[in-house]
């Protein structure tokens, strides 16, 4: 990819180039194609084993990223004589390159941004997906009056300006064929599901009231510090029906165990219950 940032070439090669071109004279055809093609004409020692396409490739990141060529007027020349060097320099101290044409004042980022802003929602009421990044400087000249320099907000190019935190979220930077464009960002709007269900001012409050257990569960439940003497055992028919033989206190305070009654109690269920017929 002949915009890939990353570097894949040996310092020996990048040493060779800035060599090269530190002491060239004249200038390079522009075009990173012609200029990759021009260069593979010469069979210069450190290009040499490189393919066309490597060449462009190397040349994109002499411009990029090594700052060792530069544009003026179109075409490529040292970075030291180009107008890429003079834009960085205006850059840091925040000063346009050239004054303003006329009465033209210089955007600041308030303006930047309404004025983008407007550009974009215009582009998209008329149905274009996307706005060239090299019409933008005409675009607020002819629109708003306004001169668009990069290096008076403190930025060497004109697509790093446009990922200034103060308008990032208006549009991205995208390289196509026909160059870089920029496409608007469409902003989501966030949906309240208690305002779509009818709800004013956010979701209803509840009350929740705490009942304290009635009489009845009171007494089903245990009383405290209470221990299982025994373990649960599956419970019998016969068991159910009869009475519990469990010893009971008078009201003297003597222990009676009721064994006749359960007796009784006994042979009573026993006469009430149907004999047992096997299937």
């Amino acid at each position: 990819d002949v915009h890939s940032p990353e570097d894949l070439y040996p310092p020996q090669l990048w040493a060779g180039a800035a060599s090269y071109f530190a002491a060239m004279e004249g200038a390079l055809p522009g075009g990173r194609y012609m200029c990759a093609r021009h260069l593979f004409a010469r069979e210069l020692p450190f290009l040499a084993g490189y393919s066309l396409g490597q060449i462009a490739h190397i040349v994109q990141l002499a411009i990029s990223h090594k700052k060792l060529l530069g544009y003026s007027e179109g075409t490529l020349v040292p970075y030291a004589r180009s107008q890429s060097m003079l834009k960085e320099r205006h850059a840091e101290s925040q000063q346009p390159c050239q004054g303003p044409a006329g009465a033209c004042g210089i955007a600041d980022r308030a303006a930047l941004r309404a004025c983008l802003q407007r550009t974009l929602e215009e582009a998209v009421a008329g149905g274009q997906r996307s706005v060239p990044l090299s019409n933008l400087k005409q675009v607020f000249q002819a629109r708003f009056g306004l001169e668009l320099s990069e290096t008076a907000l403190g930025y060497a190019k004109l697509s790093e300006l446009l990922q200034d935190p103060c308008v990032r979220d208006l549009c991205e930077v995208k390289l196509l064929s026909m160059g870089h464009v920029l496409v608007p960002l469409q902003r989501r709007s966030r949906i309240s599901l208690a305002e779509g269900l009818g709800f004013e001012g956010g979701y209803p409050s509840v009350a929740v009231q705490h009942t304290p257990p009635s009489a009845d569960v009171k007494a089903l439940s245990p009383p405290p510090g209470a221990q299982r003497r025994c373990r649960p055992r599956p419970l019998c028919l016969d068991e159910a029906a009869s009475t519990p033989t469990t010893p009971t206190c008078s009201d003297s305070g003597a222990i009676s165990t009721p064994a006749s009654d359960e007796a009784s109690a006994s042979s009573a269920f026993l006469s009430a219950t149907p004999a047992r017929t096997p299937f």
